[in-house]
């Protein structure tokens, strides 16, 4: 590299260093997971990530191209006594298979996938993209019924980035504010989502609209952002419609309010309803970690609620503390954590999954508990 750098001259290395950005982070997690039996299990994980851009910008436009790969070592008796966790972190649902299991042993795994693979483009007021992507028309705090692209698990804390999808899109912005964006995304099974939403500004909120095509259903759905008083108030509704089976078609709904305290403190609550989902009589305990989210199936419950409390305990830490309660099947998540900055780019967190339910009169109790350390560069 420094021959090559050498010869191509000090510009053309000014020029690269001013279009291109790399950044990431370093992260080492310690897990405990314990049961109401009294077995403890342990898993560590170190966890990198490198994310580079390269730009360029002119007068009207520009074009930027992102690449993006996360690489995780996981071992410990947890990895050991799951033995579909290597299959699992192989899966890829993109048109090309950028997810790799490169190591496996006994009690030790490797994984390489690259999540973002993407170009982005615009011209005044109109905005393209192609390729590995995130695509985000939640605007929920808590549950996003309109993210039909790419729906998260909120209990993965450990993925910011969230997932993201092989996809095109195209979106046009209007003087007064508003704008329509046209996506499609489409896996290996070349099954597709395709969509198109407009949003605008009326009354101090933000509103949206949108409908296509969900794999097998028809979606239409519609959301919104504003306040009521000091409340921030936000929501969000997708109806599926399946005309071939039509049993199988459901409602996402999820509401949400946010107040801010004094002392950069605040407080949350929501509700999600999923017509999909369970409502009494069954033990969600071990689907409810591993749940594969989708918009139109956001919590194995057909009922929850959420409440949210955190804020700032001194300028170098924060806590946050989420507890949600699935009536009917009378099970309650309890997800505290805690993180201190103890140094420039370096934070320290511990982060707590609890789940506790009643069924059939026995005591359904797990533990799991999480140490990270995390620099960024």
């Amino acid at each position: 590299m420094l021959l090559f750098s050498r010869v191509i001259g000090q510009d053309s290395l000014s020029y690269f260093e001013k279009h291109t950005k790399i950044n990431g982070y370093v992260k080492f997690m310690q897990t405990l997971s314990g049961y109401v039996e009294g077995n403890i299990y342990d898993q560590s994980l170190w966890h990198n990530r490198i994310n580079t851009t390269f730009f360029n910008t002119g007068k009207d436009g520009g074009t930027t191209l992102y690449f993006e790969l996360r690489n995780r070592i996981f071992y410990g008796e947890a990895v050991r006594l799951n033995p579909d966790m290597s299959t699992l972190l192989d899966l890829d649902g993109g048109i090309v298979d950028l997810s790799y299991v490169t190591g496996e042993a006994n009690s030790f795994l490797y994984s390489t996938i690259i999540d973002r693979f993407w170009y982005k483009g615009y011209y005044k007021k109109w905005e393209w993209s192609i390729g590995r992507q995130r695509i985000n028309w939640g605007i929920n705090t808590y549950w996003n019924a309109n993210d039909i692209f790419n729906a998260f698990t909120f209990t993965d804390f450990d993925y910011e980035e969230r997932p993201g999808s092989d996809a095109v899109s195209i979106q046009k912005y209007f003087n007064n504010g508003s704008d329509v964006e046209v996506a499609l995304s489409i896996n290996r099974d070349t099954a597709f989502v395709a969509a198109t939403k407009y949003s605008w500004n009326y009354w101090n909120y933000d509103f949206q609209i949108l409908g296509g095509v969900y794999f097998d259903d028809v979606v239409l759905g519609s959301g919104w952002a504003g306040g009521i008083k000091n409340w921030g108030f936000k929501g969000e509704i997708s109806y599926f419609h399946n005309p071939i089976q039509k049993q199988s078609s459901g409602t996402s709904l999820s509401i949400s309010g946010e107040y801010i305290l004094k002392n950069n403190h605040f407080i949350g609550l929501g509700g999600l309803y999923s017509s999909n989902g369970v409502s009494k009589g069954m033990d969600v305990s071990s689907s409810l970690l591993a749940f594969q989210t989708s918009a139109k199936s956001l919590m194995p419950t057909r009922w929850s609620t959420m409440t949210s409390i955190g804020g700032e305990i001194n300028g170098l830490t924060n806590y946050t503390c989420i507890i949600v309660y699935m009536p009917g099947v009378n099970y309650v998540l309890l997800m505290p954590s805690i993180t201190r900055s103890v140094a420039q780019n370096l934070d320290w967190s511990i982060h707590m999954i609890n789940l506790g339910g009643v069924l059939n009169e026995d005591l359904l109790l797990s533990v799991n508990g999480f140490m990270r350390l995390k620099w960024s560069f």
